[in-house]
């Protein structure tokens, strides 16, 4: 059974939609992090 291209379309649309939101989430959480950092709000990550 193939999928119509309609079908089709739809879900690439919100596979988009999801995508560029969890970016925009990610891109988010960073710039505040760095922020943070820059400010000497939290002091760097020491690992190890």
């Amino acid at each position: 059974m193939a999928l119509p291209l309609r079908a089709a379309l739809w879900m690439a649309k919100m596979v988009w939609i999801a995508l560029t939101g969890w970016v925009s989430s990610c891109l988010t959480v960073a710039d505040e992090v760095a922020g943070s950092l820059r400010s000497g709000d939290i002091s760097p990550f020491h690992v190890g």
